[in-house]
C-alpha cells in the first residue's frame, strides 16, 4: 500500500517538473517574442500613473476601476524602478495562479491526470497567456480570478475570518477590472447554495436581499463612473465588437442618461427587437471567438482549441449535477455572467471577455471525464 503511494506521489511529482517546464517554455518564447509591451492600451495606465503622481487623483471616476494595474506603474515610476518589474510580478502571478489551477482541478477533477491535462490547457492558452509581458489589466487581473476562485470552492466551511478575506479579494477584483463585479454575485450563488443548507429561511431571504442590494447599487455606481464609460453607445452604433460600428445612428429610444441600471432596462423594455438582434449576434461572437480580422490559422486554432470544450462541458455539467457537486454552480454562473455583461455592452476585439472564464471551461470539460468519489489521495493539499 505505502510502496503504491509512493509510486504515486512519484509519478504526480513528475508531472509536475512536466507543467513547470511547459510554464516556462511557454511564458519565455511569449517575453521574447512581446518583448515588455507599452503601448497600445498600456498606454492608457501609463499617462493615467503618470496624472495621478503629478495630481492626487485621476482624470475621471472610471479610472478607479482599473486602479491596481495604475497605482503598480505609478509605483514603478516613482521608485525608477523600470517597467521589467511590472512584468515580474506579472509572472510570479501567473505561476502562482497556475499552482492554485491545479489545486482547484485536483479539488474539483478528483483525478490526478484530469487535473494534470486540465492544467496543461491553461498553460498553453495562449490567447490567455499571452498578457503577462503587457501592461494591461488583464493578466493580473486574470491571476486573481484563478486565485481567488481555487480558494473559495476549496473552502470546507465558512468562517468570519474566510467571509472578511472574500469581501477583501472581491474588492481588489472590482478595481482591478470593471467586471470584477460579477464575481460578487457568482459568490454569493455558491455560497448559498453550499453553506447554507442548515440556515433557517428567515436568514437566508435575508442574506439574499442584503446581498442582491450591495450588487445592484455596486454596478450602478460603476455604471456612472463617467470618463469613456457610455453603455448606450453599444446600442446606438450597433456595435458588435466594442468599437466597430455597424449603424452609425441607430434609431432607438433611451434615457437622456443611459448609463444606469435604469437606463438598460429602458432600452431593453422599449428596443426589445434590436436588442434581441443584436444579442444573437453578441452570442455568436462571444462563444464563436473567431473575427473577420484574424488570420485562417489563427482561426483554425481557436475553433480546434476552444470548440470541443463546449460539447464536453455540457456533458461536464451534466455529470457534475448528477453527482451533487455544488463547485459547478459558481463555474457555470460566472461564464453566464460574462455571456450576459456583454449581451448588455459589447464583445472585446481579442475574445478577453470569454477568455477570462475559459479555464473553468477546461475544468468543466475535463469533468465529463471524471468518475463519481474517486479519491485525489489528498495531493490537493
Amino acid at each position: 500500500m505505502e510502496l503504491t503511494i509512493s509510486r504515486k506521489l512519484l509519478s504526480f511529482k513528475n508531472q509536475l517538473i512536466f507543467l513547470g517546464f511547459a510554464w516556462t517554455l511557454v511564458q519565455g518564447a511569449q517575453l521574447l517574442h512581446n518583448g515588455i509591451v507599452t503601448n497600445l492600451e498600456a498606454e492608457k495606465y501609463i499617462t493615467q500613473a503618470s496624472y495621478f503622481l503629478q495630481f492626487g487623483k485621476f482624470e475621471s471616476h472610471n479610472f478607479y476601476l482599473y486602479s491596481t494595474q495604475i497605482f503598480l506603474i505609478a509605483t514603478a515610476i516613482k521608485l525608477h524602478v523600470g517597467f521589467a518589474v511590472i512584468v515580474i510580478i506579472q509572472l510570479l502571478l501567473n505561476l502562482f495562479a497556475t499552482i492554485m489551477f491545479c489545486r482547484l482541478a485536483i479539488f474539483f477533477l478528483k483525478n490526478q491526470a484530469l487535473a494534470v491535462t486540465a492544467t496543461f490547457f491553461f498553460i498553453v492558452n495562449i490567447p490567455y497567456q499571452v498578457y503577462t509581458s503587457f501592461l494591461f489589466t488583464e493578466s493580473i487581473f486574470y491571476s486573481l480570478t484563478i486565485i481567488y476562485s481555487s480558494y473559495l470552492l476549496r473552502l470546507e466551511k465558512l468562517t468570519f475570518k474566510n467571509i472578511f478575506f472574500l469581501i477583501i479579494f472581491l474588492a481588489l477584483l472590482s478595481v482591478t477590472r470593471p467586471t470584477g463585479i460579477l464575481f460578487f454575485a457568482s459568490s454569493a450563488i455558491y455560497i448559498f447554495f453550499r453553506f447554507l443548507n442548515h440556515v433557517s429561511v428567515l436568514y437566508k431571504t435575508l442574506i439574499i436581499a442584503v446581498s442582491m442590494v450591495i450588487f445592484l447599487i455596486t454596478v450602478n455606481m460603476m455604471l456612472q463612473a463617467g470618463g469613456e464609460f457610455d453603455f448606450m453607445l453599444p446600442f446606438k452604433k450597433e456595435n458588435i465588437i466594442c468599437g466597430v460600428d455597424t449603424n452609425i445612428n441607430a434609431d432607438i429610444k433611451i434615457l437622456e442618461n443611459g448609463n444606469s441600471l435604469k437606463g438598460l432596462l429602458y432600452y431593453i423594455s422599449n428596443n426589445e427587437q434590436q436588442f434581441l438582434k443584436l444579442s444573437k449576434l453578441k452570442t455568436i461572437s462571444f462563444f464563436g471567438m473567431v473575427r473577420s480580422y484574424y488570420s485562417t490559422s489563427h482561426n483554425t486554432f481557436l475553433i480546434l482549441f476552444f470548440y470541443p470544450f463546449y460539447i464536453l462541458s455540457a456533458i461536464g455539467i451534466r455529470k457534475k449535477i448528477m453527482h451533487k457537486d455544488k463547485t459547478t454552480i459558481f463555474l457555470f454562473t460566472i461564464i453566464m455572467l460574462y455571456w450576459t455583461t456583454t449581451l448588455l455592452t459589447c464583445d472585446d476585439w481579442h475574445n478577453r471577455f470569454i477568455l477570462t472564464v475559459s479555464p473553468f471551461l477546461f475544468l468543466l470539460g475535463l469533468a465529463a471525464f471524471s468518475k463519481k468519489d474517486v479519491p485525489s489521495d489528498g495531493l490537493e493539499k
